[in-house]
Parts: structure tokens; sequence; C-alpha cells
């Protein structure tokens, strides 16, 4: 965490550079200026979290200041520096905007402590905006889109648990839409009116992450100088969410235990218990029964997390929302982007349910942005798509199916057999003989394509074409 940098506006150098040298020794990064045509000219270079200002100052005073202040960020609390006899002036300075002031003399514990109480207000609204936006936003997107009978019984299913205070675990491949479920849950719940607080756990490090979930003490660590409220107790009344949840470290996952058995928790160098009222929504794409049996994940924990699963298909196993969703990120990035509404060429509406989507939602959603904002003209055509997508051929039932005539002299075991040959070859054909990349194209284990073309080779003797050829290999 960066040090808050102070300004300091005053023509007293002998004042200016004792405040500088005991503000320093505090931890903050401190700058003195002695006029105030000085001061309006480098507030954009030095970008003070909080100015000291004097308000009789040599050629332009302290309101003019603070009049540049405010115009350049309303934020910035302000503490103006006043003699005794001054208060015409100063009531005049707050009613434009200072936060504070203190009269000349002054004890300096006494302007310390003005600074700490500005800073903390400062940072709680930016705290507070922050999760605003963060609640627009997720209103705004937390409707899952699709129709498919896979998708449709997510919708059911989240219904349910809305109306629930339970613990939920969300599980599902990377980019499925695990934290718009999270979303859905929390806004259709009796919760939606309290935060959605989320965080994901493996995006920062142990000691981070700690005092974000569970907040700390003032001297809780070096640069702990004002307490701090954790996600656990902004989320008080609604919902917090744990992405990555399989990434926590041990040391941390006691803690949460102990949060999911009693809603009890200590800030990070507290002794106090604190009790709050947050119910607990996690997710992962990582196997979490492996990571168990490695010693990277408590078993408590875990039957602690998954009283409700919830999974999220990937996107190859509905494919039918595909062009669904398209048209849906499509109308939302010309919105977004002030534009027409574009539309899809025939070629690429018939590519995109085609593809592998190996990043599901996620990369649907960003494959379409790069289209929207490269489109020339009002349509999106394959030229838009990145080039290992334009290169990619649709597969037709008439490109794998054999012709009647042929089949009719066939068994229905070698026909079938021939239309699995052909399937195969044309996706090793695509990876160009990859056996480990062929397979995930084809949503089936490395193991299991290899078992496939086994049988192919001594139940019905097909060879796969030299093109597609792969390694002979004898599953066992």
């Amino acid at each position: 965490m960066s040090p808050d940098r102070i300004l300091i506006v005053d023509d007293e150098t002998v004042l200016c550079q004792s405040l500088k040298i005991d503000l320093e020794e505090d931890g903050f990064v401190v700058e003195t200026l002695g006029s105030g045509e000085e001061a309006i000219l480098r507030l954009e270079a030095i970008q003070p979290h909080l100015v000291l200002l004097d308000l009789r100052l040599p050629g332009l005073d302290g309101t003019q200041v603070l009049e540049a202040v405010r115009q350049r960020n309303d934020d910035i609390p302000v503490i103006i520096m006043t003699a005794y006899g001054d208060t015409q002036t100063t009531v005049e300075a707050i009613k434009r905007g200072a936060d504070n002031f203190i009269n000349k003399p002054f004890e300096l514990d006494e302007l310390k402590g003005l600074i700490c109480k500005a800073l903390e207000r400062q940072k709680k609204q930016r705290e507070f905006e922050y999760l605003k936006y963060q609640q627009r936003r997720l209103k705004r997107s937390c409707d899952l889109v699709g129709e498919s009978p896979k998708i449709k019984a997510v919708y059911d299913k989240i219904d349910v648990l809305a109306q629930t205070n339970c613990t939920v675990l969300i599980r599902g491949e990377s980019g499925t839409g695990k934290e718009l479920a999270a979303g859905a849950i929390h806004y259709g719940s009796r919760r939606s009116k309290a935060p959605f607080m989320e965080i994901n756990c493996a995006s920062l490090p142990e000691s981070l992450l700690e005092s974000e979930l569970f907040g700390f003490e003032k001297g809780a660590f070096t640069d702990a100088k004002h307490k701090k409220k954790g996600l656990f107790e902004l989320a008080d009344g609604g919902t917090i969410f744990l992405d990555e949840i399989g990434e926590i470290p041990l040391s941390i996952q006691s803690k949460l235990l102990r949060f999911l058995d009693k809603k009890r928790f200590k800030r990070l160098g507290g002794g106090e218990d604190l009790k709050v009222d947050a119910r607990i929504v996690a997710a992962t794409n990582r196997d979490l029964s492996k990571a168990i049996s490695e010693g990277a994940f408590r078993e408590d924990l875990y039957y602690r997390l998954n009283v409700v699963t919830l999974y999220l298909p990937p996107l190859r196993e509905r494919r039918e929302d595909i062009i669904l969703l398209a048209d849906y990120f499509r109308d939302e990035f010309c919105r977004d982007m002030g534009r027409g509404r574009l539309s899809f060429s025939d070629e690429v509406a018939e590519i995109l349910p085609t593809l592998p989507w190996r990043g599901n939602v996620r990369e649907l959603r960003n494959v379409i942005e790069r289209a929207v904002i490269f489109a020339k003209g009002d349509t999106i055509t394959k030229d838009l798509l990145p080039q290992e997508m334009r290169n990619t051929r649709p597969e037709k039932l008439t490109d794998v199916v054999p012709a009647v005539g042929e089949a009719q002299s066939l068994l229905i075991e070698d026909a079938l057999a021939r239309v699995e040959r052909e399937i195969i070859e044309n996706a090793l054909r695509q990876t160009e003989g990859n056996m480990s990349r062929a397979a995930k194209l084809l949503g089936i284990s490395r193991f299991s394509l290899i078992r496939r073309i086994d049988r192919l080779r001594r139940e019905h003797c097909f060879t796969l074409s030299s093109r597609a050829r792969a390694p002979e290999r004898t599953a066992t």
C-alpha cells in the first residue's frame, strides 16, 4: 500500500519544515509550497491525498487555492490552518468546501488527529463509491443468457438457492460465468439490498488476502496506521463471493472455517470476536477432492462449503446458446460504444457454434468485443475473427456421413465407425496430428482418443489417412 501524500501550502518556512519532518516520521510523503500560485501549478503533478492550507498567502490567497483543489478533485480533504481573528474568512472557506480548520498556534497531536480523521473519511467514501459501482455493474449483468436445457436447469437451481441462506459452492471451468451466478443468487434473495462483496482468492498474496477478508487493527503491522474493516464486515447482511476458493492458503482456511461454523472472526492484530451476518458463496475450477488428498485443502472446510453445489456447464455443452450469447454481447458493446446495431454475416453465424471455446463464455465475449471495435460497416464478417478461428472449417453432417448408396451396403456398426473415423481425422487434421489438442477439440481425454483409434483399427480395419495419422499406440 503506497503512503498518503500531504501537500502543505504556507509561507512560514519554519512551520512547513517542522511539519514535514514530523509527518514523514509517521510514514506520510510530504510536499511543501510557499505560495498559492505554486500550489495551483503543482497540484496536478503532486496529486495529494490531503492539503494543509494557510488562508493568508502572498499573491493568490488560500480561498483561491481551495477553489482550484475542488475543481481538480472534490474528494481531496483540505484542512485550513488559520490565525486567531480570521473567523469570517475561515467560515467562508468551510462553506466553499474545506473539511476542517485548526487555529495557529496548534498542538501537533491535534493536527495529526484531524489528518487521520480526514483521510479515514476519504477512504470510506471511496470504498462506498466503489461498492455502489460494483452493485450497479453486477445488478446489470447478473442475468445469465441462454435457452438450452442445461442452462435452464441452472436458472431453476439459482431460483431455489436465492430463497435460502445456505452456503453455495459454484463449480465449473474458467469463464463459465461463476461470478454472474453468484450475483444472481444474491440479487434474487432477501439480501439484495445489502452489499455483494467479491474477491479473487488467487489474486492476492497470503498476508494481503487475510487483511482484505478480515480487516486489521491499527498497529497490526508496519503500515497499519488506521483500523480497517475487512470484506466480512462490509458484507454484513449481504453476500461475500470467494472466487477461486481452492487457492486460499491453509492458514486462512482455518479462520474461514471458524466463520462458517460460528459467524465470528477476529481482525488481524485484534483480540475481540466480531459477529456478522454474511452469506458465503464460493467458486472454484479446481478439483478440491484432489487438493484434499494433496494436503492443500482442508476436508472439513470442503464439507462446510459444499452444502449445495451449483455446476455451470462449459459452453461446448450448450452450443445452442452460442448465437444467443453472441447477439447479447454484440448489442451490449454496440450500446456501450455508441454505435448502430451490427449483424453477423452468415459465415460468422455458421462458424461460431462449431468452435471449441476453451475459454468458454469469457472467450466468446472477448471475441465479440474485438469484432465490434474493429467493424467498419454494419456487419461483423469472418475477417474480424481471430486468425485461428478463421481457418476453422465448420463441420456439416454431409462432411462426415457416407453416401446413401454406400451406406446401404454396410452394416450399421461399420457406418457408425466410418462417421467416427471421419470426425477423428478431421480433428487431427486441424491440430496437425497433435493427439492432445485433438482430444481437447473433441471434448474427450487423450487416453480415450487413443482407445477409440485402436478400436477402429482392430474391429473395423480402418487406418487414418496420412495427413491425420497419429503414432501407433495400443491401449491397455
